[in-house]
């Protein structure tokens, strides 16, 4: 038998990767994504523009063990509330919110429910406009999966804004938007 030159074994050396390539590009590995929660926070101060905030916004680790082991469809779940803090930088470790705020019509409170598709992934916003009954400073929202005033263990977000002065008929209005995307 004769030894094939290096000519020809680059060739079939070629052959193979090139047929391999080919196999690939037509029947392409079955691949994994991890499920993708993106929480948003909007803000708006008596009656002006809503902002979008971006930072300090966090699934807590508790909320993440909420979402990892059950949906967010509300049938079988408690009533979802938003909370309020003057407590900047929140953490991934809290399981309330630091100082959570239970005066000047800053109580924690149900929030309104709406359900919908963000970009054919299932979505829901929870909303509450809060009104001021005396002075108070704030810094941070909360998302809490159970609307008793200053219970612990049921955050599953948090966000920090501007800290800001809310005097009395101020309002301040609350939006979270999650977006669940599990593909």
């Amino acid at each position: 038998m004769k030894k094939p030159t290096i000519n020809q074994a680059l060739t079939l050396t070629l052959i193979a990767v090139l047929a391999f390539s080919i196999g690939y590009l037509t029947n392409p590995l079955i691949q994994h994504f991890d499920p993708k929660v993106n929480v948003e926070l909007y803000i708006s101060e008596n009656a002006g523009p809503s902002v979008l905030m971006y930072s300090g916004n966090l699934i807590t680790d508790i909320g993440e063990y909420f979402i990892g082991n059950c949906t967010i469809g509300l049938d079988s779940n408690a009533t979802w509330a938003i909370s309020l803090s003057n407590v900047g930088s929140p953490l991934a470790a809290w399981t309330e919110l630091d100082t959570e705020v239970a005066a000047n019509g800053f109580n924690r409170t149900a929030a309104q429910e709406v359900r919908w598709t963000n970009g054919g992934d299932w979505a829901i916003n929870f909303t509450y406009t809060f009104t001021a009954s005396g002075s108070q400073q704030l810094q941070t929202a909360g998302l809490q999966w159970d609307a008793t005033e200053e219970s612990d263990n049921n955050l599953l977000a948090a966000a920090t804004f501007t800290q800001t002065t809310f005097e009395s008929a101020d309002t301040l209005t609350v939006t979270w938007v999650i977006t669940v995307n599990a593909n």
